[in-house]
């Protein structure tokens, strides 16, 4: 091989080498665009999703919130205005665990009382929810306070002769008394109802 064809062949090899090396630079720029495109494109994906999910949330939230403020009104809704009469009741002596009765069905069926009765301004029933000891209380703030005496007098009488099953209760329920101070009728049944109708008297008068 002489020298010419020495030089023919490493030309050649030369040209051979620059052509490997553009295609390998080309192809990596290629590359690293389209590693750029793919990395930038589940942004943009991710972003629009996290708008879509936010925008979702505060739909689905709304109606709960409102759900919520309704319940809060209902709740903050004015206490009873004669639960200061009947504190001033049961800060005398020692009472059992008592409950406010308001299901209209069991004032009607258990207490005889109307509680839609025009005659009535106020109605307050507290009980306690044991059998024993049998323990009420029920004040009516009324335009004819005389009426609505009768009404718990008619109480009175079924608490005797219907509602008191034990011996004590029995005591206790003949024991009770029925009266009216101003515009507001009463009736205390209880062990200690002799010194709790004072404080009650004492509590109307101080109104």
């Amino acid at each position: 091989m002489n020298m010419n064809t020495k030089k023919i062949i490493a030309a050649i090899s030369a040209l051979s080498l620059s052509a490997a090396l553009l295609t390998a630079c080309g192809g990596t720029d290629n590359n690293e665009e389209n590693t750029s495109v793919s990395s930038e494109t589940p942004a943009v994906s991710t972003e629009a999703d996290t708008s879509e999910t936010s925008e979702t949330s505060e739909e689905t939230e709304a109606p709960a919130d409102s759900e919520t403020d309704g319940a809060d009104s209902e709740n903050s809704g004015s206490a009873n205005p004669l639960q200061p009469l009947m504190d001033a009741v049961l800060a005398v002596g020692e009472w059992p665990a008592l409950m406010e009765v308001t299901d209209a069905q069991i004032l009607s069926d258990f207490f005889l009382l109307n509680a839609e009765n025009e005659n009535y301004r106020n109605l307050i029933v507290y009980q306690c929810p044991m059998s024993s000891p049998m323990t009420e209380i029920i004040i009516i703030e009324a335009d004819d306070a005389e009426a609505a005496k009768s009404d718990l007098e008619a109480r009175r009488t079924k608490a005797i002769e219907q509602d008191a099953f034990y011996p004590n209760d029995v005591d206790v329920a003949n024991a009770s008394i029925v009266g009216t101070e101003g515009n507001y009728a009463y009736f205390i049944l209880t062990a200690n109802a002799a010194d709790a109708e004072p404080a009650l008297v004492e509590a109307i008068k101080a109104l």
